[in-house]
């Protein structure tokens, strides 16, 4: 069972794009562009702390975090990023706990290699030999408010023609 459980966190993180268990005195890599902007992805954001930077193996302290991005006026050069860190949610949100709780019980439900079930006029699907456990439709609609924006998305409204 805490294998199903660690399999759908992942799933979920996966979905999400970002990491949502606490991680604690962790490391990320960044990979500078050049200027004085370094972006850190949304994976990382969710109440992150950083503790140490460390450049070409050296320690960096003329930044600042600016949540989004480490700012340092001597700009970022190309090499290697490390941040020594801490983020994510302590404790799990309670809705992120019942989405994963739901999943693996539905796949507890199944019956190995079943991929669903109907009762109604009994109908049982059959997944392939490779097919893997997969988050199902209404855990994936249920963490959209969870889910980072994909990039270049726009949010389009129609509006009304008035004569």
């Amino acid at each position: 069972m805490s294998a199903f459980l660690q399999d759908v966190s992942g799933l979920i993180e996966d979905h999400c794009g970002r990491e949502l268990a606490r991680r604690e005195g962790a490391t990320f890599a960044l990979y500078p562009q050049g200027g004085p902007c370094l972006p850190i992805p949304l994976r990382y954001r969710t109440r992150l702390t950083i503790s140490a930077v460390h450049q070409d193996g050296a320690a960096v302290t003329d930044f600042t975090h600016r949540g989004t991005e480490l700012v340092r006026d001597a700009h970022w050069l190309g090499h290697l990023v490390i941040v020594t860190g801490s983020w994510g949610h302590k404790p799990a949100p309670a809705g992120l706990v019942s989405i994963a709780c739901s999943e693996v019980i539905r796949w507890l439900a199944l019956s190995p290699g079943v991929e669903s079930e109907r009762v109604g006029e009994v109908e049982v699907s059959f997944a392939g030999a490779g097919t893997a456990q997969a988050l199902s439709g209404s855990a994936r609609a249920s963490l959209r408010p969870y889910r980072r924006p994909a990039a270049g998305t726009l949010n389009l409204t129609a509006k009304r023609a008035y004569r």
